[in-house]
């Protein structure tokens, strides 16, 4: 851009004036050959007379030959060329009937020539030169070439100190940035970028912070989960630790005992084989996308009714279904029925004796409900926002006594989510509980209210 500026302003300039000189010496180079072809010939005489004739005309440097080429009037008193044969060039083409115009701009000056025969009668009579060496306006051009040169210095050291400003403060920008990714790299995620401006790097800056608090969360739940999952393994492993410590530290020990201990290692067992199933569940449900399925509620809430129907009934609890058909979820059977398991069990095995459990499924709008609700002693408010967090127990010895771990809910969370639903819950204390499932109608469904 700085060359463009120093060379464009400057080359259109000299042909402005290149073609304002030319046209003012063809003007006057016609008025004096034209005045010239009067006389029958090219003589000195005829042509002081016409050069006497126009001395208030602008002034060249003007010579006059005749036809052979010998000059018979220069207009120059030092070096005159008069009397002599010229060799001019200009005066050369222009007796072969060519209008002849050559300027150079050196050293601050325009030197122009301009060269046009004389014509007398259809033939060249002569030809004639007019010469120019225009400082002024050569001085004018080279100021404008000075001011360009200073105005692009100027300009240069401006553009220099602003992009070293701007790239000084990129630098410190994407350096702070690479900070940070280097932090999270090494497991710090609670770096914080500064975010200022409204720029792409402050967007990036952004999204960074947001990414890193996520992390953190996530690192957090992710220890938060490996202690609790140790201690939950920890706590069976030790009770079978400790029975079989017994029965092999006991060498006298009643056969009833050991059978009642070794009945207590058989279900600390099967409590480890369900954790564990458990947690390897949860661990395809991180991984593993939704099956693609279209279920319908009604059978699947039926089937996992009477697959609790026998607990229901040592418990004294009476399961109630209220079921609309054709209430249809983009999910597979085996998620749904995981979720409603779950969802009844707890309530069947939280509920009060004489309580009861009760299933409600409707189309409303766009979307399927399926609703869970017991008559038990209902869930403490400061607990609620927590229970569908892994291993979170509300009453944790009455959860453990019935062989929960606190993973049902997070399961029930994890699979609705899956399959593009939502779930919430709601508990009044010493009333009962709410859970409300909510999925997006498949297509075939009935939709009502």
């Amino acid at each position: 851009m700085l060359v463009l500026l120093n060379t464009y302003p400057v080359w259109i300039s000299q042909n402005v004036i290149f073609s304002h000189i030319q046209t003012t010496m063809r003007a006057r180079a016609s008025l004096i050959t034209s005045a010239l072809s009067d006389a029958d010939t090219v003589t000195a005489e005829s042509v002081r007379r016409v050069m006497d004739s126009l001395r208030d005309q602008p002034q060249y440097r003007t010579v006059v030959c005749d036809h052979t080429g010998l000059a018979v009037y220069d207009s120059l008193s030092a070096g005159a060329v008069e009397g002599r044969y010229t060799l001019i060039p200009e005066l050369a083409e222009a007796l072969r009937s060519h209008d002849v115009f050559r300027s150079v701009y050196r050293d601050a000056a325009f030197d122009s020539r301009y060269a046009m025969p004389v014509f007398s009668r259809g033939e060249v009579a002569g030809a004639l030169y007019l010469g120019q060496y225009d400082a002024p306006q050569g001085l004018i051009l080279a100021g404008l070439q000075s001011n360009m040169l200073m105005a692009s210095v100027i300009i240069f050291f401006a553009v220099l100190l602003f992009s070293l400003f701007v790239s000084m403060a990129l630098s410190r920008r994407i350096s702070g940035i690479l900070r940070g990714i280097r932090a999270a790299h090494g497991g710090d995620y609670g770096y914080t970028l500064s975010v200022r401006g409204r720029d792409e790097l402050t967007e990036v800056s952004g999204q960074l912070n947001r990414l890193f608090a996520l992390l953190q969360k996530t690192e957090g739940l992710r220890q938060q989960f490996v202690s609790n999952a140790s201690h939950e393994l920890r706590t069976p492993l030790a009770a079978v630790r400790l029975l079989a410590d017994s029965i092999l530290g006991t060498p006298d020990m009643p056969v009833e005992t050991i059978r009642e201990f070794v009945a207590d290692i058989g279900e600390e067992t099967d409590r480890l084989s369900r954790m564990t199933e458990k947690l390897m569940l949860l661990s395809r449900l991180d991984t593993q996308p939704a099956a693609a399925a279209v279920t319908d509620t009604a059978p699947v809430i039926w089937r996992a009714a009477r697959m609790l129907e026998p607990l229901a009934r040592d418990a004294g609890v009476t399961i109630r279904c209220e079921l609309s058909e054709r209430c249809l979820i983009s999910g597979s059977e085996d998620e749904l029925y995981q979720v409603l398991f779950n969802l009844m069990d707890n309530a069947v095995k939280y509920n009060k004796r004489g309580g009861d459990v009760r299933v409600l499924s409707f189309c409303r709008g766009n979307e399927t409900h399926i609703v869970v609700s017991d008559t038990g002693s209902g869930i403490p408010k400061e607990d609620l926002p927590f229970i569908f967090d892994r291993f979170y127990r509300v009453d944790k010895a009455r959860s453990r006594a019935a062989g929960g771990a606190g993973l049902g809910l997070s399961i029930v969370a994890q699979t609705v989510a899956r399959i593009g639903g939502s779930v919430k819950a709601e508990s009044t204390p010493g009333e009962g509980s709410r859970f409300t499932l909510i999925f997006p109608l498949a297509k075939g469904a009935d939709r009502h209210e």
